[in-house]
């Protein structure tokens, strides 16, 4: 039995199954096949063109990642405005506390934000502040008795009725009832530990004897308890209230205050002072302290220094991740230059928005920062200077781990090292955005990516009341009205001032600007990566958008190809049917003419 070659059969849109060419003995499937793969040609086009993008879109998006990493990095190195200084790593703080017999970690501790002023302090611990605390006697009862019942050591009834406690933060009555027992007393007082600032505890000190202690949540004198019995006299019982032998008043029974709620005494640097709590930040600006112990007559040294390790790090940061950046468009831009042919994954070649991106982020690094006219503070005006060198292509080697180092940047921790010890301010103006004013009338609160370099000569004038009536500036010879919106200024290059002058008068001042290349990195990839009109972004929209309209595309012509077959199919269908017919005549002839023959 002959085979069937299944390529030959064909199955139409209504199901029906044809072998192709019975009649003709051409291969008609076939033939339809190289006609429909000829016509597909532009739509096999389009859909390389599809993958090459989807191979330059994961690219451009791993690129995007990598400039947002950078952008990061950069964040507390080039000056952004913030009242606490807590966006310039250059302003961190670190805190040394030392003592004589080593043990100042025991007795406080002190931490320091941006904003703290560098010095140091003495500081001697003579009392740290406390909880109110009171305890109730020991009374004749399990903590699940019910108290009313229960004695007092002077066989007494605690009875029932009513107590109100409180604090400076409030105070409730609590009522004690026949059937209450001592933790269901506990429990009604802890309800309210919101509004009265007392927390009450039950002590079973040994079978069939118990008590209950009151302590204030807070600290210091101020938040001492209160306490009176208003009907019966449970807390009189208890023992917490007793009257006083001298004033003869009913009031806290000082032999069961188990601590009298005090306050911190401690001096700093010779000047005594109080406070109600342990934790303190309301003493010197920047400084949070926190005390666990007292020892009088024990000087602790506090030293505020600048925080250097914090600097190196963010400036290791950002060569770290300027470096992933450059090495990253030098992997996917690489042509050998051996041969001087693109290598495999150089998927961004040419493409401008990716060129543009290199050469800004290149351009700056190499450059200087953009100074006023009276040039600043600092000697420093590039990297190299400070031990951040760029890799020259010559250098950069052909080897996998090098051949994609060309324009990355080279540390020396060494100079680094010794730039920041001793001329830190100088490296932090090599980065920052740097506002300098000759009056403590104005502050420079914020400025943008326009904001330049230069001297703004600010005239301002408050009226009697504090309103500023009027506001201008001079910037390189010309004069501008700045825009007064309350207590704020703004140029027209938006920087922005806080002016707090004197009322009813005319105050003239100066704010020299500086703008490094932190400042000029951190603006440059906020255009980068802006989502609306950022160069990336946009980029990768119009690569996905050439996508969509190449998918489109090929959908259109798949659809018309698919008609195209069906219409030549049935064609070929309709000739074999047609041949077939024929032959069927012709048999039916040649056996009439085999007949006629025969009869012959």
């Amino acid at each position: 039995m002959s085979s069937v070659n299944l390529n030959n059969v064909y199955v139409g849109d209504n199901g029906r199954i044809q072998l192709s060419g019975l009649s003709s003995n051409i291969d008609f499937v076939d033939v339809v096949d190289q006609m429909m793969k000829a016509r597909r040609i532009p739509a096999d086009n389009l859909e390389k063109r599809i993958d090459a993008n989807d191979e330059k879109l994961t690219s451009m998006r791993e690129l995007q990642d990598l400039v947002k990493d950078l952008q990061s990095s950069i964040s507390t190195l080039y000056g952004a405005a913030s009242f606490d200084q807590s966006k310039n790593t250059f302003a961190s703080k670190q805190v040394f506390s030392t003592s004589a017999d080593g043990n100042a970690a025991n007795l406080m501790s002190v931490s320091a934000s941006n904003n703290a002023a560098t010095g140091s302090y003495k500081f001697v611990v003579d009392q740290i502040a406390s909880k109110h605390k009171i305890g109730a006697e020991t009374i004749n009862m399990n903590p699940d008795d019910a108290i009313s019942t229960a004695t007092n050591g002077a066989g007494t009834a605690i009875g029932t009725g009513s107590f109100t406690l409180g604090t400076a933060k409030g105070s409730v009555q609590i009522d004690v009832s026949a059937t209450d027992t001592l933790k269901d007393v506990r429990d009604k007082i802890n309800t309210v530990t919101g509004t009265t600032g007392i927390q009450a505890s039950v002590v079973k000190v040994a079978d069939g004897q118990s008590t209950i202690i009151l302590t204030s949540s807070d600290e210091g004198s101020t938040n001492r308890m209160t306490l009176s019995d208003d009907t019966g006299n449970v807390l009189e019982n208890l023992g917490i209230l007793a009257v006083d032998a001298g004033t003869g008043t009913l009031g806290i029974n000082a032999a069961q205050e188990i601590n009298p709620g005090n306050d911190a005494k401690f001096t700093m640097d010779g000047v005594s002072i109080t406070r109600p709590s342990n934790d303190i930040d309301d003493l010197v600006d920047g400084l949070s302290i926190s005390l666990f112990d007292a020892e009088p007559g024990m000087t602790i040294n506090v030293e505020v220094e600048q925080d250097l390790t914090a600097a190196k790090t963010a400036i290791l940061g950002f060569v770290d991740s300027y470096n992933a950046v450059k090495s990253y468009i030098n992997e996917k831009t690489y042509v050998d230059p051996q041969t001087n042919k693109a290598a495999d994954g150089s998927v961004l070649l040419g493409n401008s928005t990716v060129k543009s991106i290199e050469t800004s982020l290149q351009q700056i690094v190499g450059s200087t920062p953009f100074r006023s006219d009276n040039g600043g503070d600092s000697d420093l005006a590039v990297l190299a200077q400070i031990g951040i060198s760029i890799t020259s292509a010559a250098a950069s080697g052909s080897t996998e781990d090098t051949k994609y180092s060309a324009g990355t940047l080279t540390l020396d921790e060494t100079k680094l090292n010794d730039m920041l010890i001793n001329n830190v301010d100088e490296v932090a103006e090599l980065f920052n955005f740097k506002a300098t004013s000759d009056s403590p009338a104005l502050t420079m609160t914020s400025f943008t990516g326009n904001t330049g370099a230069g001297n703004y000569e600010f005239s301002v004038t408050k009226d009697v009341d504090g309103n500023i009536t009027d506001a201008t500036y001079t910037l390189n010879g010309e004069t501008k009205n700045a825009k007064i919106n309350g207590t704020s200024l703004t140029t027209a290059d938006g920087l922005k001032i806080f002016y707090n002058g004197a009322d009813g008068a005319t105050e003239t001042a100066t704010i020299s600007t500086s703008v490094g290349l932190g400042a000029r990195l951190q603006f440059a990839m906020q255009e980068m990566l802006d989502s609306d009109n950022g160069s990336l972004p946009l980029e990768i929209k119009s690569v996905e958008g050439q996508n969509t309209s190449f998918s489109d595309k090929v959908t259109r012509i798949d659809d018309r190809i698919a008609n195209q077959r069906e219409v030549m199919m049935n064609k070929f269908i309709n000739m074999e049917k047609s041949l077939a017919q024929i032959k069927t005549v012709q048999s039916s002839l040649d056996e009439l003419m085999a007949a006629g023959k025969s009869n012959n």
